[in-house]
């Protein structure tokens, strides 16, 4: 029997998919390519008929991440001015980022941060700076705004600086998420992980309990 040819562009996919799930659990440095060959189901030659080098591959895996991140900020940017578009903003990552466990290549996303974090940083550091750049003019705006009509109150915290915190919340909640359920620690599951989650970061940066209350009842 013959063997269905795949495609070049399709079995490029399938190593970079496979190369991903290996950067997420062993890092760059700790990730061998014969263990990427093995999780695409290729030979090792093939996998560098595809890419020169694991370094190669390891590009080629960061372009699919950033084009997912810009994707993300698409869907989960702040698009609405006042304490509202700020709430709703942060409400949409903690939603996504509570449900990404449900889809492998955005959990493997979440775990190649912290496989990073748990080695050299250099992937994490990568990641962290470019979306600083990305967005950091829209997220001071966003805060300046929500300020300005007493959506957040007391000490102003440095915007950079309270955006990686909420990130911080949400990455732990993918990866706790991929876990099985009794192994999860929160006690709380769905849509009230998801608004718990939500309140305690819109608290965090300075937002009173009324204006998130008023939040969540408008979306009710």
């Amino acid at each position: 029997m013959t063997k269905t040819r795949i495609p070049a562009v399709q079995r490029r996919g399938q190593i970079v998919a496979a190369a991903r799930r290996v950067f997420s659990q062993h890092g760059y440095d700790g990730a061998k390519t014969l263990q990427i060959a093995r999780e695409a189901k290729v030979s090792e030659a093939l996998v560098f008929r595809h890419f020169p080098s694991k370094l190669a591959l390891y590009r080629a895996v960061l372009r699919q991440v950033f084009l997912e991140q810009d994707e993300r900020w698409r869907e989960q940017g702040v698009h609405g001015e006042g304490p509202m578009g700020l709430a709703a903003a942060i409400h949409t990552f903690i939603t996504a980022c509570a449900t990404d466990a449900e889809e492998p290549a955005r959990d493997d996303t979440h775990r190649m941060m912290l496989a990073s974090l748990a080695g050299d940083g250099s992937y994490a550091s990568l990641i962290y700076r470019r979306s600083q750049r990305r967005n950091a003019a829209t997220m001071e705006a966003a805060y300046a705004s929500a300020r300005a009509e007493g959506g957040l109150v007391g000490e102003a915290l440095d915007v950079p600086a309270s955006a990686m915190f909420i990130e911080h919340v949400g990455t732990m909640l993918a990866a706790i998420g991929g876990l099985p359920k009794a192994a999860r620690p929160y006690g709380i599951e769905g849509d009230e992980l998801v608004r718990q989650a939500t309140w305690f970061c819109l608290r965090g940066i300075g937002m009173p309990d009324a204006v998130i209350e008023s939040y969540f009842d408008s979306i009710a």
